[in-house]
């Protein structure tokens, strides 16, 4: 049985991370989808946890059902990725065209709620059969977790890049069949002969259902693979090839937007030899600025397949630049390059261009902060520029349109004495420490004497650009922005702009509610927690399953906050982002070992003591959530192991609750396992959506890890 728990942990961790990138690749994947996701996933896993576990223990479900659950969740996996595919279908959506908010929230409930009421019923089943067979709860937790680590660690480290999303569903599936068959039938060989057919159906069927369900969303499909940043997409139309990213348009050949991202700010320079590009290089904008004469051009692009994607795809024209012995191709992260180019102090560069998607998640925020403009500032050379574009309107602005674009133009400001803005359906921002060159006949001038050629960018539009009253008026709406804050790696406010701006498109009526949460303060959580305290006091039944739930928010937030300041402070580095994850997953495990060995001693501890050492971990999470701040403000050396190293004593102060909480509990192990076990789930579906989408942009790091704290002060006096 301790198998079986290991399995469903197995699933659970694998489906969760694969259903959450095909979602990501259908959905609009911002804060708000993965908070979304990870809520609804905790949700429906502590339903099946806490609501059909009850039917299992009135009725004594045995180990057979179990194992058929096994085998239902199995075939879960592959009909709701299969299900995820064809939601843009059965929405009328077209590839690359945003999916309004309401429809996407029922989707994603919808979606998963099969297989997380399954894995869920099964955790608390299997902890129940673990108690008859001799064990307890809190071994239970710790098979389970010990599972999702291995099956995290597999997926992120192995499996991601090597399969497709249809052959780690049939892989997953010979695991669960296989412990099914040995469960069932005490042998060796149905289990082996269960395996052994997934596997042929992985090698064999997966692609096919693979390439047959990627085509009911997209026609006329040239390309498709998934990397571990995401899935690329290109669709052939003639002789136009139109590139995807996670679903959403990246950019289409033939096209013009590239002329505006290069030629405006390498005119802007009198004499640009070195080139520092951030993103869009095989879209056209290397072809662009190699126009200008320039001496070397360091192109940096975090995803290597989307290189392999353009070098295959791409008229031959356009990928031959690539080649150019003038290009510098540097596969990494562009924050960490800059960091690193910067400590090396051998780069500078006269024009940085930035070319990335707006600050619609908190990976791209960083690259959109006070802390990231300083950096770049120190690359440049004498008269260098720095430029950057944001999505716009030509005629109206939306105060949440101006809230955001002003965010980033007042954080240019506040590093660059010059900042100048082009008005259209997309800003370009150019900022240096010198005054910029924007008299038109110069820019003019310049054109012709570099012989540029271009269907866009002429003389006449740049003079149209300078001159129109447009030019002047987005300078005055942008300086006169009021009660706009600064966007900072730590207070990274930009991103709940942009997450406002995406929901007024399809919900203006939202304006009011976001403007009131972007108020919220630590005032009017220790308000609500005092609450939950009132009522823990009044229920003492109630205590216990409080006191997880505030372990379970502490847990997920925590995780969300090293994780995000990992990305901020050292750049995204991906096999590190997951080794964080696992250590995360491997400190739960010990610490619900650590309580298991506690609780099982020949001597057994009394009520009294358990519940001192169950507070004693309720202050621990205290005082980390008290030093982590702290610890930001310093120099960290060697952060790809110290990340790491935190993620793990994070993970064993929060996994050392459960087994202590079952233990203080009283009532049947399936009641007690499923209602604890949903406690806990409960507070981290809530710490996912709150952490992500309100508490890490509107209070910032330091004050999300002082909510952490007042939680688990909350879950101090209710236990006391």
């Amino acid at each position: 049985m301790r198998l079986g728990l290991a399995a469903v942990g197995f699933t659970a961790t694998i489906a969760q991370i694969v259903l959450m990138r095909e979602l990501v690749a259908t959905f609009y994947g911002n804060e708000l989808l993965f908070g979304l996701v990870l809520f609804s996933w905790l949700a429906w896993v502590a339903a099946g946890a806490w609501g059909l576990a009850r039917l299992a223990d009135r009725r004594r479900l045995g180990v057979n059902f179990f194992a058929a659950g096994l085998v239902i969740s199995a075939a879960l996996f592959p009909l709701e990725i299969a299900l995820v595919r064809g939601i843009r279908n059965l929405l009328d959506v077209t590839p690359g065209a945003f999916v309004e908010f309401g429809p996407m929230v029922v989707a994603v409930i919808l979606v998963l709620a099969p297989l997380c009421l399954v894995g869920g019923f099964l955790f608390t089943l299997g902890a129940r059969l673990v108690v008859e067979g001799g064990g307890s709860p809190g071994q239970a937790y710790v098979w389970e977790g010990i599972g999702a680590v291995a099956g995290g660690a597999l997926l992120s480290f192995i499996l991601i890049e090597t399969l497709d999303p249809f052959q780690i569903t049939f892989l997953v599936g010979a695991v669960s069949l296989s412990i099914a068959a040995d469960l069932w039938y005490q042998r060796f060989w149905p289990s082996l002969l269960a395996f052994g057919l997934f596997i042929i159906a992985a090698l064999t069927l997966g692609p096919l259902l693979h390439d047959l369900t990627l085509r009911w969303q997209w026609e006329n499909l040239a390309y498709s693979g998934d990397s571990r940043y995401g899935r690329i997409t290109i669709q052939a139309r003639d002789s136009q090839r139109v590139f995807y990213e996670n679903g959403l348009l990246v950019f289409e050949t033939q096209g013009t937007f590239p002329e505006e991202v290069a030629h405006f700010p390498l005119l802007t320079h009198r004499d640009p030899q070195r080139v520092l590009l951030i993103g869009g290089g095989i879209a056209g904008d290397l072809r662009e600025i190699t126009k200008h004469g320039v001496s070397q051009v360091t192109y940096v692009e975090i995803d290597p397949l989307l290189i392999e994607a353009a070098t295959a795809e791409l008229p031959s024209e356009d990928a031959a630049v690539l080649e150019d012995p003038r290009v510098e191709l540097i596969q990494a992260d562009g924050r960490l390059f800059v960091k690193q180019s910067l400590a090396q102090k051998v780069n500078r560069y006269d024009v940085v261009i930035l070319d990335l998607p707006e600050p619609a998640t908190g990976g791209l925020n960083r690259f959109y902060t006070r802390e990231f403009f300083a950096e770049v500032r120190g690359l440049l050379s004498t008269n260098g520029i720095f430029a950057l574009g944001l999505p716009s309107a030509e005629n109206y602005w939306s105060p949440e349109l101006a809230r955001r674009n002003g965010s980033v133009y007042q954080t240019l400001r506040s590093v660059f004495p010059e900042v100048v803005a082009l008005p259209g359906e997309h800003n370009f921002f150019f900022a240096s420490e010198s005054p910029l060159d924007i008299d038109p006949v110069l820019l003019a001038h310049r054109m012709a004497d570099r012989g540029l050629k271009t269907l866009f960018v002429t003389p006449e539009y740049v003079k149209y650009v300078f001159t129109t009253d447009r030019f002047v008026g987005l300078q005055r709406e942008l300086e006169k922005a009021a009660g706009i804050r600064l966007n900072e790696d730590l207070k990274p406010i930009c991103y709940y702009y942009d997450l406002a701006l995406w929901l007024s498109q399809f919900y203006p009526g939202l304006r009011t509610a976001f403007e009131k949460a972007s108020l919220v303060n630590l005032w009017w959580v220790g308000l609500f927690l005092a609450g939950i305290v009132l009522l823990a006091r009044w229920r003492r039944t109630w205590a216990v399953p409080i006191a997880i739930a505030a372990v379970g928010l502490a847990q997920m937030t925590l995780q969300l906050v090293i994780l995000f300041a990992f990305q901020v402070l050292h750049g995204y580095v991906y096999a590190e982002v997951s080794l964080i994850v696992t250590a995360f997953m491997a400190g739960l495990i010990v610490g619900g070992t650590t309580s298991n060995r506690l609780v099982r001693r020949k001597i057994a501890p009394s009520p009294s003591q358990i519940k001192r050492v169950l507070v004693g971990v309720l202050m621990a999470v205290l005082v980390y959530s008290a030093l982590f701040p702290l610890l930001l403000t310093r120099t960290i050396p060697y952060p790809e192991l110290v990340f790491p190293i935190l993620a793990f004593l994070a993970g064993q102060l929060t996994g050392m609750a459960f087994p202590l909480a079952v233990t203080l509990s009283q009532g049947s192990p399936a009641r007690v396992t499923g209602r604890l076990y949903g406690a806990d789930l409960v507070g981290g579906c809530l710490g996912a959506l709150l952490g992500a989408v309100f508490f890490i942009p509107l209070l910032g790091i330091p004050q999300t890890c002082a909510v952490v704290g007042l939680v688990a002060i909350a879950g101090l006096l209710a236990l006391i």
